[in-house]
């Protein structure tokens, strides 16, 4: 690079700058062709020239994540002179340059965590909250580097910021973070431990730290914690740790399941979550469209049935039958139920139960994953029951009503104890994956 352009980016000095671009337009595209080099972003950055910085980065907007010679980007620079203005219109450009991975791996986020800095942790978890997702070259994230630095605010306001994250898959992610495992397997619990930090160790138990995660060497935190100090195996072994007793036999166990012939239950298991993962999000829609308008049409016609119902009360046997075996012979009836004879009532109720149980069921199954999804599994169990209900409601004989509230609650038990059947499959299932 000219060194005079050096000079201006060292200055601040924009008219330099469009001078020498002036006598050579392609100036900054030929510093862009280098791979790694200290281009005038990174020298303003380093010196804090914040508008000198965010007029080249109008012009070449690539330098922003560009990395010199020695892995870092203009922001780690920023970051390691303390230019914290500079580092803040950064992150005003872009709010991912907080997830530009420089020497080892590192983030700007990385960065702030070893250091300390509680106030530019609190805004690039705001403007970024996916960069607490980042992982150096030997496996760790911002948790596992607050904890090796003692840094307990930061681990602290990292922990926070998990769990008040509400984007799409936070839930997930939380649990997965906190239970990260290092390159030697280690979780941040295990180094808190393993480093003498029951503060920490607390703040990990109290955020869901699997207790007995075990690194490479099959060691939980409680085994690789020092004898001395008590005030961190006490709060481990009052959050349900264990030590490492045998050799476990997980992975024979494991391959004798892959080699196991597959039941029944376990095909359909999986053939269910192979299709809820291959479905489209407009082809799940299109089908929980047409089977919310088929469960509302047999409903209706629980409530409303083919004849209708009778609107008037017969206690003394004047009406005629409409069920052709006793060839037109007198029947009691009472306001409210069904006019149907009762030969093609049963088969009626039979066939519209049917459609109703399996299109309820339909609809779980075209449900996401998740804890909403549970949730509504609830109300479908109480849709259920009203359709019951309603069927013993306008039955017109007491063993006709026996028969319909019998029937409908097998039909409610078989479809309860299939989601939950369901429900515990795909979470083992999913746990095992």
């Amino acid at each position: 690079m000219d060194d005079r352009f050096k000079s201006a980016a060292q200055m601040g000095d924009m008219n330099m700058t469009y001078t020498l671009i002036q006598e050579d337009p392609y100036l900054l595209d030929r510093i862009d062709c280098i791979p790694f080099i200290d281009t005038p972003l990174h020298i303003a950055a380093s010196f804090g020239h914040v508008q000198f910085a965010t007029e080249i980065m109008r012009l070449k907007p690539s330098f922003a994540r560009k990395l010199n010679q020695q892995g870092f980007s203009p922001m780690h620079l920023a970051l390691q002179n303390g230019q914290t203005m500079m580092v803040l219109r950064f992150l005003d450009y872009q709010k991912d340059l907080v997830r530009v991975q420089g020497r080892e791996g590192k983030t700007p986020l990385h960065h702030v965590a070893e250091e300390g800095d509680v106030d530019l942790l609190i805004k690039f978890l705001s403007a970024c909250p996916l960069s607490i997702q980042d992982v150096t070259i030997r496996s760790e994230t911002a948790l596992h580097i607050a904890v090796k630095n003692y840094q307990i605010d930061v681990l602290d306001f990292l922990l926070g910021g998990l769990r008040r994250s509400f984007h799409k898959g936070s839930n997930i992610q939380e649990k997965k973070i906190i239970n990260w495992k290092d390159e030697e397997g280690n979780t941040a619990l295990h180094i808190a431990a393993a480093t003498n930090q029951p503060h920490a160790v607390r703040l990990l138990i109290n955020s869901r730290a699997d207790v007995n995660a075990k690194n490479l060497e099959d060691l939980t935190a409680l085994d690789i914690s020092t004898p001395d100090n008590k005030e961190v195996t006490i709060s481990l072994l009052s959050a349900g740790a264990k030590r490492f007793e045998s050799p476990p036999q997980v992975s024979k166990s494991k391959n004798d399941h892959l080699r196991s012939k597959m039941s029944l239950k376990e095909r359909v298991v999986i053939s269910i979550i192979r299709f809820k993962k291959n479905t489209k999000d407009e082809t799940r829609n299109v089908l929980l469209v047409v089977a919310a308008l088929i469960a509302t049409a047999t409903y209706q016609a629980a409530l409303n049935p083919p004849g209708g119902l009778w609107q008037d009360n017969n206690s003394n046997g004047n009406a005629l039958n409409t069920d052709g075996d006793n060839g037109g012979s007198s029947e009691l009836h009472r306001a409210g139920t069904i006019i149907m004879g009762n030969g093609y009532l049963c088969f009626f109720y039979i066939v519209n139960s049917l459609s109703l149980f399996l299109t309820i069921s339909v609809i779980f199954f075209l449900l996401p994953s998740g804890r909403m999804s549970q949730l509504l599994s609830l109300p479908l169990c109480f849709f259920s029951f009203c359709y019951t209900s309603s069927w013993m409601t306008t039955s017109p004989r007491s063993i006709l009503s026996c028969f319909c509230m019998i029937l409908s609650l097998l039909y409610s038990i078989a479809f309860i104890w299939t989601l939950l059947l369901h429900n515990l499959e795909v979470h083992q299932l999913t746990k095992k994956s």
